[in-house]
């Protein structure tokens, strides 16, 4: 790993759970500075000695990914950092990721947008005291884009308008940025070699011998939304515009009889659909849902 790199970790948080600090020391401990940016209405609560080390942004208002990166950005680059990673709070880093990750970075060239393998601790936990789980041999694969959780990238390069959308609150923030910064001649790549677990969220299902994802009712409003404004950008490939815009309709028509609470999930998708129409920014129609208390799991 290059040694003048001033690496910056950026964590978004949302009511962070108790083993929010034990999956992050390794990151804290291998990073010049730690930012947690917490989007938890209200603020959350930390533990006493959970913020030891970090510095913390709490502005009381879930903002949204994007705009909660672009916080961790200015912060970084006020320390004067000249890297960054970003994590989500689920991810869980083993003690030689940032090592093996800011490699890889080296490798793939200094206009390159990196991030690991991500492995669905929910069905593969992360090992309680695993020493590595890096491949000696970097494998680097190039993709039209990425997920932000173990997004690795310096920050020379980049300019004031190369910030995250906060157009969109959550979903496809991460494409959006690197369809973007791809089109301007970044390389957007998957260290294949080095894999992070990571907990998706989402609750599962299976029909037919398949395994599947059902997220929570209200995330219908945003991939409804906020793919319907994300097709109409001229920087996105267009095999992705059609992939993600077609695919709406039988969700529209299916998920409502196939998935539990189905009135309630059509209602926020015919509400992504209104809002797309209005060009509605950032939180819309979920303002109540997520600026209220603790949320129910899915």
């Amino acid at each position: 790993m290059s040694q003048s790199l001033r690496i910056a970790a950026i964590y978004t948080t949302y009511h962070p759970d108790e083993g929010f600090r034990q999956r992050i020391r390794h990151v804290v401990e291998r990073c010049e500075l730690t930012v947690v940016v917490d989007n938890t209405p209200g603020g959350h609560a930390f533990e006493p000695g959970q913020t030891d080390g970090l510095v913390v942004l709490q502005d009381g208002h879930n903002k949204g990914l994007g705009a909660a990166l672009n916080a961790g950005l200015a912060e970084a680059l006020k320390q004067g950092c000249n890297a960054v990673v970003l994590f989500d709070q689920d991810s869980s880093p083993q003690p030689d990721f940032i090592a093996a990750l800011f490699e890889g970075l080296d490798a793939a060239g200094p206009r390159a947008i990196l991030g690991p393998l991500l492995v669905d601790d929910g069905e593969t936990p992360a090992p309680a005291n695993a020493a590595s789980t890096v491949s000696t041999a970097p494998r680097i694969d190039d993709v039209t884009c990425i997920a932000t959780s173990g997004m690795c990238f310096r920050l020379d390069g980049l300019t004031p308008t190369d910030r995250f959308t906060e157009d969109f609150f959550l979903d496809f923030v991460d494409f959006d940025w690197c369809w973007r910064l791809r089109g301007q001649g970044w390389r957007i790549c998957r260290l294949r070699s080095l894999p992070m677990p990571h907990r998706l969220g989402l609750a599962q299902r299976r029909f037919l011998g398949l395994t599947y994802h059902v997220p929570a009712p209200f995330r219908h409003y945003f991939q409804f939304r906020d793919t319907l404004k994300l097709a109409t950008r001229s920087y996105v490939p267009a095999y992705s515009r059609v992939r993600l815009s077609v695919i709406l309709l039988p969700k529209l028509i299916v998920y409502p009889f196939v998935l539990d609470r189905g009135l309630e999930r059509l209602r926020w998708m015919v509400l992504g659909i209104r809002d797309a129409i209005r060009a509605v920014p950032g939180i819309g129609a979920a303002a109540a849902k997520l600026q209220g208390a603790t949320p129910r799991n899915p």
